[in-house]
C-alpha cells in the first residue's frame, strides 16, 4: 500500500516537472518570435525612411539646381534627370528620361521597358513636357507595377517643379527681350527728338529766315524808291513770301501734331495724314474712317493718330508698295485701326526678335503703343504678298 503510494507519487512529480518544462519552451519560442517580428519591422521603418531621405533629397537638390538662372536651360534639364535614379528605390536598374517640346534629356541607358512610370505637363505658354522613369529589370510588384506610391508623388512633383521652371525662365527671357525694345526705344526717341529739332532748326533757318530776310529787302525797296511801278512789284512779292511762308509754318505745325486732331477729331486726322502723305509719296490710298464716340480718352486718340503715322511711315519707307489701306472703326468694346498694304512684305517673328535693330523699331514702337493701353495687335505678312496690321485700342471707362 505504502510502496503504491510514494509510486504515484512520484508519477506526479515528473507529470508536473514535464509540464513546467514544457511551459518554459513556449515561452521561450514565443519571445523570440516577438524579438524576430519587432526586428522585421524595424527593419522595414528603417527602409521606408532611408527611401523618403532619397526622395526628399533628390527634390532639394533639383530644386536647387533650378534656382541657377546663369546656366542654359538645357544643362539644367539634364541635371534633374541625373538626379533621379538614384532617388528611386531600385537605383542600379533605373532610368530617366526628361523631354520637352520635343528635345529629349535622358540618362546614357535609358530605353523604354514595360516597368515605365511618366508625369505629363504643360506651362502656361504651350511648352508640353514628359518625365518617365523606368526600370531596365523586372522587380517586385508595389501600389503601381514595380513602383511605389511615394515614387509617383515625387514624379509628380518633379514635373510640376520642371513646369514652374521652363515657366520662369521663359519670363525672365521675355523681360530681358522687352527691356532691350525699351532702350533701343529709348534711344531711337532721343535719335528723333534730335532730328525733328535739326530740321526744325534747318527750316526755320532756310525758309522762314531766308523769307523775312527777302521781305526786309522788299520793305527797304519800297521805303527808298519813288517808283510807282517798282514799289508795286514789290509788295506783291512781298504778300506771296508771305502766303508761303504762312503755308510752311502750318505744314510745320502739323507735321509737329495735327491740329484737326483736336479741332475735327481723329476719323478726320487720319482721312487728312493718309491722303496726304499718298499724295507726298505717288502711291494710291484708301481711307475707311468713321467718327469715334466719346469713349478715348485724349492719350488714347494721340496714340492710335501715332499708330497710323508709324504704320504709314513703315509702308512708305520699306514695303516698295503702289497701294495702301488704312481702316479705323468704332467696336462695342474699343477702336479698330487696320493699315495694309501690297508692298513686298517680310516676317513678323524675325522682326520682333531683332528688337534692336533700327529699321524695325517703328513695329516695336507700335507694339508698346497698344500695349500701353491693354490693347491688342495682330500682324500679318507674307513676303511679296503684302501686309496687314490691325490694332484695337479699348475705350476707357472713366471717359
Amino acid at each position: 500500500m505504502s510502496s503504491s503510494k510514494n509510486r504515484s507519487r512520484r508519477l506526479t512529480r515528473k507529470t508536473e516537472r514535464g509540464s513546467r518544462l514544457a511551459r518554459g519552451t513556449e515561452v521561450k519560442q514565443s519571445r523570440r518570435g516577438k524579438g524576430q517580428a519587432i526586428q522585421s519591422t524595424r527593419g522595414e521603418i528603417a527602409h521606408r525612411l532611408v527611401e523618403r531621405v532619397k526622395e526628399l533629397s533628390a527634390l532639394h537638390r533639383a530644386v536647387r539646381v533650378m534656382q541657377d538662372n546663369v546656366k542654359p536651360v538645357s544643362k539644367v534639364l539634364r541635371e534633374i534627370v541625373s538626379l533621379i535614379p538614384p532617388a528611386w528605390q531600385y537605383p542600379e536598374v533605373t532610368e530617366a528620361c526628361l523631354t520637352v517640346d520635343g528635345m529629349r534629356f535622358p540618362t546614357a541607358g535609358f530605353r523604354k521597358t514595360p516597368w515605365t512610370q511618366r508625369a505629363d505637363f504643360t506651362t502656361p505658354h504651350g511648352c508640353r513636357g514628359i518625365l518617365e522613369v523606368v526600370y531596365r529589370e523586372k522587380r517586385p510588384p508595389e501600389s503601381e507595377g514595380p513602383f511605389l506610391a511615394e515614387e509617383r508623388h515625387l514624379i509628380n512633383s518633379l514635373a510640376d517643379s520642371c513646369a514652374s521652371y521652363l515657366t520662369r525662365r521663359r519670363a525672365e527671357e521675355e523681360l530681358l527681350v522687352a527691356h532691350g525694345r525699351l532702350q533701343a526705344l529709348s534711344k531711337q526717341s532721343m535719335r528723333l527728338q534730335e532730328q525733328e529739332r535739326r530740321q526744325l532748326a534747318r527750316d526755320l533757318h532756310d525758309e522762314i529766315g531766308q523769307a523775312f530776310t527777302t521781305l526786309k529787302v522788299n520793305l527797304q525797296t519800297i521805303q527808298r524808291t519813288t517808283d510807282p511801278k517798282r514799289m508795286t512789284t514789290s509788295l506783291n512779292d512781298s504778300f506771296l513770301i508771305i502766303d508761303q511762308t504762312v503755308a510752311r509754318v502750318r505744314d510745320m505745325a502739323l507735321d509737329l501734331r495735327p491740329s484737326m486732331l483736336d479741332d475735327f477729331g481723329l476719323a478726320s486726322a487720319v482721312r487728312w495724314y493718309v491722303g496726304k502723305q499718298g499724295e507726298r509719296a505717288g502711291i494710291r490710298t484708301k481711307v475707311d474712317s468713321v467718327a469715334i464716340p466719346r469713349g478715348l480718352s485724349p492719350d488714347a486718340l494721340v496714340a492710335c493718330f501715332r499708330i497710323v503715322q508709324e504704320g504709314v511711315t513703315n509702308i512708305l519707307r520699306h514695303a516698295k508698295a503702289s497701294r495702301m489701306a488704312v481702316t479705323l472703326r468704332p467696336l462695342k468694346k474699343g477702336v479698330k485701326l487696320v493699315i495694309e498694304d501690297d508692298g513686298i512684305g517680310f516676317s513678323p517673328n524675325e522682326v520682333m526678335r531683332a528688337s534692336g535693330e533700327r529699321s524695325h523699331l517703328g513695329l516695336i514702337g507700335i507694339q508698346e503703343r497698344v500695349r500701353t493701353f491693354n490693347g491688342q495687335l495682330q500682324i500679318s505678312s507674307e513676303k511679296r504678298k503684302g501686309t496687314r496690321l490691325s490694332a484695337m485700342i479699348p475705350f476707357d471707362e472713366a471717359v
